[in-house]
């Protein structure tokens, strides 16, 4: 518990909580919602860029306080995050198209191992062996819940999209761990810039890469426009916002928790609303995924203690 959520009344900690649970719920039924969007026509650059210039004014009035004094820094940071974050998307969104919500849900969460990966390679830091061990219980995993149906024969593209999709996020999330240590810049201003990024590069790919179809405009049938706008809303402009809040008031233990929940509610509403079904090998899969995420995110949060001790 952080000093801040020690001053805060356990109402109001409960309330974060909820908040929190809300965002995991949202991001857990964004990948079925995702299915049903492309599935019905609309092309991925165009369902970006609906989804965060819809998402873009609620985050400006989460940043209304900072907003007019951005600095060059957080433009800059903004951008490179932003360009990230249309990649990951792009990869997740395509993926979702060719396998399942379900297995989109589970797959993503292998970001949260590489993390630490990242930082062995590319930063130069020593690992505790619990680091290696949580990333041999994620690949065998993802080869449980990938080939666990039938066989080898069960692999497909989506999968591997997804996972190109978990690898820029830990690198994304690897990054942003660098930049973050001592600079005082201003987290909302950075997400927004983040969110209007990804909203023009949408644009720019419908509008000169060719990919502006009338058929793609025909498909925003109502019931389409109202998944961008849950997404929008709730998986998108409230997610950032409850998450730079909660990061601020809890502690990041308690915060990763319940965020954790998110490939479990993405196998909820799989099943529920596009009745995908997935064996006992499969469950285990995803259950070792996640696992395999806490024990990465143990072993980071309990890092100095982790090196006194021989590995």
């Amino acid at each position: 518990m952080t000093e801040v959520s020690a001053r805060l009344p356990r109402s109001t900690i409960y309330l974060i909580d909820l908040g929190l649970l809300v965002v995991a719920i949202a991001w857990g039924a964004s990948y079925s919602l995702m299915q049903m969007i492309v599935h019905a026509g609309v092309g991925v650059p165009l369902f970006l860029m609906l989804r965060f210039a819809l998402a873009v004014p609620f985050m400006a009035l989460g940043a209304r306080k900072s907003i007019f004094n951005i600095q060059r820094g957080e433009l800059v940071s903004g951008v490179f995050f932003g360009v990230l974050l249309y990649v990951i998307l792009t990869f997740e969104t395509l993926g979702v198209k060719y396998t399942t919500a379900s297995n989109a849900g589970f797959l993503i969460v292998v970001s949260v191992v590489l993390v630490p990966f990242f930082e062995r390679v590319l930063g130069g830091r020593k690992q505790h062996k619990a680091v290696f061990i949580a990333g041999g219980i994620s690949i065998l995993g993802c080869a449980l819940l990938c080939f666990g149906k039938a066989g080898f024969s069960g692999a497909n593209s989506g999968d591997a999209l997804i996972l190109l999709a978990a690898l820029v996020r830990g690198y994304q999330i690897y990054m942003f761990g660098r930049k973050s240590p001592g600079e005082k810049f201003s987290l909302t201003n950075i997400t927004l810039i983040e969110l209007v990024v990804v909203a023009l590069l949408g644009a720019l790919n419908v509008l000169v890469f060719g990919n502006f179809e009338a058929s793609q405009f025909e498909a925003l049938t109502a019931e389409i426009w109202i998944y961008i706008l849950f997404l929008s809303i709730f998986a998108t402009a409230f997610a950032f916002i409850m998450q730079l809040y909660a990061a601020k008031v809890s502690s990041s233990t308690r915060v990763g928790l319940i965020l954790s929940l998110e490939p479990f509610f993405a196998a909820l509403f799989a099943v529920l609303i596009v009745k995908d079904s997935f064996n006992i090998v499969q469950m285990l899969g995803g259950v070792m995924i996640v696992s395999a995420a806490l024990l990465g995110r143990w072993a980071e949060e309990n890092r100095d203690v982790l090196q006194k001790r021989p590995n």
